[in-house]
């Protein structure tokens, strides 16, 4: 992970960090492992740390699902986040945080959690669609659920065969995609971030950039290793 751009307003002059990312298939679902370090660097010199952690687990069917996530700050614990949540389909559902308090938040009916979000957004790529908009609860942040905008478009043949050299397990159809998140019950205009990716029919990107408000961080695969299938 590396700083990518930093406009006029970012006193962000350097960034540079390390992601490391398991989805992992199981008997009843799918589960998910993120943890993510990044050491920014600001104008003044100043510096700071900062250490993301996150899991979760999601059942097959897409109606069920936990998350935990741990922000730390330059060694102190900033953020903990802890729950878990249902969907009824066209009822909706909700989600119920644990930690840091026993909140509740109502999902509108047509809420997706992330793996089935990827499946769709998958589909999409494949089926050559323009746009795909999807509420999607993932339990990362409490401004949980957002309403995520995607446009698709195609890559040229030297960005694919990249792509398959990057990844070193074959050629496979991808595409661009580009996702703005927006809080769904703020109801802003500007979204909270965005994030651009070339994705493989496989669900493997290896090239993300995340834009915030006045810095962006440019993603950049290094390695992949495939796990074993589980025994069911």
């Amino acid at each position: 992970m590396k700083l990518a751009k930093a406009d006029a307003r970012s006193d962000v002059a350097a960034a540079n960090g390390t992601m490391y990312y398991r989805f992992a298939a199981t008997c009843d679902g799918w589960t998910v492992e993120n943890r993510t370090v990044l050491h920014l660097t600001y104008e003044d010199g100043n510096d700071t740390q900062t250490a993301w952690s996150f899991a979760s687990w999601e059942a097959s069917d897409g109606r069920r699902y936990r998350f935990e996530t741990r922000y730390d700050q330059d060694g102190e614990t900033a953020e903990q986040l802890a729950g878990s949540a249902t969907l009824d389909g066209a009822n909706g559902g909700e989600a119920r945080f644990k930690v840091p308090d026993d909140r509740v938040v109502t999902l509108p009916a047509g809420t997706l959690f992330p793996t089935e979000h990827i499946r769709q957004l998958i589909e999409a790529g494949i089926d050559r669609q323009g746009q795909l908009l999807r509420v999607v609860f993932d339990g990362a942040s409490l401004d949980n659920p957002y309403l995520v905008s995607a446009h698709f478009g195609s890559l040229s043949k030297a960005e694919r065969d990249a792509l398959t050299a990057s990844v070193g397990s074959g050629e496979r159809a991808a595409w661009w995609v580009e996702m703005a998140f927006f809080p769904h019950f703020l109801k802003v205009e500007e979204p909270e971030f965005e994030i651009s990716a070339q994705y493989r029919d496989d669900g493997i990107a290896d090239r993300i950039v995340q834009r915030f408000d006045n810095f962006a961080l440019d993603v950049h695969l290094m390695r992949v290793q495939m796990l074993p299938k589980p025994k069911c």
